[in-house]
């Protein structure tokens, strides 16, 4: 995402600023869970964290790592299961392996009996958390061959999300190709994430937009009058042929991409 000069806690400031003075949709989170956030940061460590059970505490508990099928008995696997109001006690839970890596699934955070594998979680795909699908749990991108670590929308507990490139999206049903702070993956949309070009949204998470589309500043974006201060643009390839209508051109997406996303750009006009 272009930050036209300005860091990204400044403008996540003034998106949620609007939002509690807009009230309109997609100015309110539609999800009953904190904005998803990455947390490819993470320390990793397996064995911190400690606090109340009945009130939860905003450090996950490791009693097992998540991302390792031999931190539990062989009758048993790791999974995260509520500590209060929080979804951040990693424990061991008997096994019940019935469905396969990315079938549908019924979240179950009270005991961790979801029937997903090993390594893996019933992650809910609405804010209702009733439905999901089963993706394997990690604690920091490097237990995810294929992508990032990324907290899902619905329940904040952080799961693996495969890379994918916006212009093509190959994500597993159920998933779209969605913007992270530095590249794309397939991550769970929410049911406001349908806006196309000039469509108002929120920037972080691009929330509002639709997939193929970002978030970006509306002053950049001709035809711009969201109340949020932001709009919806498609995603354009800045090395091969401008694809953006005039007067935007495609102009870089990131200002440190990741690697393999140097060519990601999105249409708007740069001041």
């Amino acid at each position: 995402m272009v930050y036209i000069g300005r860091p990204r806690h400044v403008l996540l400031a003034g998106s949620l600023a609007c939002a509690l003075a807009c009230q309109q949709i997609p100015t309110e989170d539609p999800t009953t869970a904190d904005t998803a956030t990455e947390t490819g940061s993470s320390s990793g460590d397996p064995t911190a964290g400690s606090g109340d059970p009945t009130q939860g505490q905003s450090l996950p508990e490791y009693r097992c790592d998540p991302a390792d099928l031999s931190t539990c008995g062989d009758d048993e696997k790791c999974t995260a299961v509520l500590q209060g109001s929080l979804q951040n006690l990693y424990d061991c839970v008997p096994k019940d392996s019935l469905h396969d890596l990315y079938e549908a699934c019924s979240p179950a955070p009270e005991n961790g009996q979801d029937a997903c594998p090993p390594s893996t979680i019933c992650a809910p795909d609405t804010p209702e958390r009733s439905t999901g699908l089963c993706v394997p749990l990690c604690i920091n991108d490097g237990d995810c061959a294929m992508g990032r670590c990324i907290e899902n929308t619905f329940n904040d507990v952080p799961i693996c999300a495969d890379s994918c490139d916006p212009q093509v999206p190959q994500c597993k049903t159920g998933l779209e190709c969605r913007q992270t702070n530095d590249s794309f993956a397939c991550q769970f949309p929410t049911e406001v994430d349908v806006g196309q070009e000039t469509a108002q949204c929120l920037v972080d998470g691009d929330r509002g937009c639709g997939q193929g589309y970002v978030c970006e500043a509306g002053q950049l974006i001709p035809n711009c009058a969201s109340p949020t201060g932001f709009c919806c643009t498609p995603v354009c390839d800045t090395e091969s042929a401008d694809t953006c209508e005039s007067p935007a051109t495609c102009n870089p997406a990131f200002s440190d991409p990741a690697p393999g996303y140097e060519w990601v750009g999105a249409c708007y006009v740069p001041n």
